[in-house]
């Protein structure tokens, strides 16, 4: 019998192995092979990015979530009247190494100008894809952000992957492209939800189909 899959919050000590999974995720998206051309690094190079990205966010209101095999991993903020800072990317050494941090600044200009969640990331590892566990990952924290009665917005890089955010409830917003060099991205949201059951306990969340 297969252990039962959790959704948990994710410990900093963690971070190493979080970087990785995100950077196998994303290690083909269409805005990483822009940011990061050269394939026979671009693996590592994104596993640096997202070290240096988790290591700076964790400090800042950013939450990390993933399935208890680490499968899956994603990163969510809240934005709006608690936490209204900007965002403060990465060092200049790693913005020297990827102009991603500097497109992700401008994308963020477009966010919602009320309180909602930031879905930044979510990932899956390319072996574990189609298991349904990038679904019920987000799934629980859409669940856990109803409760806290706050919608969720989020872009996406990849075409692809509409169709997962459509089956999730977002609503397809605007096609962003700041200039003819750098790759589309379009916006996402999901309206508030208004809930009567009792919220999820994200720590202790089974999630079935695996």
């Amino acid at each position: 019998m297969q252990d039962e899959l959790l959704v948990e919050r994710v410990d900093p000590s963690e971070l190493n192995v979080i970087a990785r999974v995100l950077a196998e995720a994303y290690s083909e998206d269409p805005l990483f092979l822009w940011a990061m051309p050269k394939a026979a690094t671009r693996l590592a190079d994104a596993i640096v990015f997202f070290t240096f990205y988790l290591r700076r966010m964790l400090s800042h209101h950013r939450e990390v979530f993933a399935t208890s095999d680490r499968s899956a991993v994603a990163v969510m903020t809240s934005v709006g009247s608690l936490h209204r800072e900007s965002p403060h990317y990465l060092s200049t050494l790693i913005r020297t190494m990827s102009p991603a941090t500097d497109y992700f600044r401008w994308i963020e200009t477009f966010q919602p100008d009320i309180d909602h969640r930031y879905l930044e990331f979510i990932g899956v590892l390319p072996a574990h894809r189609s298991k349904g566990r990038g679904y019920l990952l987000l799934g629980s924290l859409l669940a856990m952000s109803a409760h806290e009665s706050l919608p969720v917005w989020c872009w996406s890089s990849n075409p692809r992957n509409l169709t997962f955010y459509l089956r999730l409830g977002f609503e397809i917003g605007a096609e962003l492209c700041r200039d003819a060099d750098t790759p589309p991205v379009t916006s996402l949201w999901r309206p508030q939800i208004l809930v009567t059951t009792t919220p999820p306990a994200i720590d202790k969340l089974p999630i079935p189909g695996t």
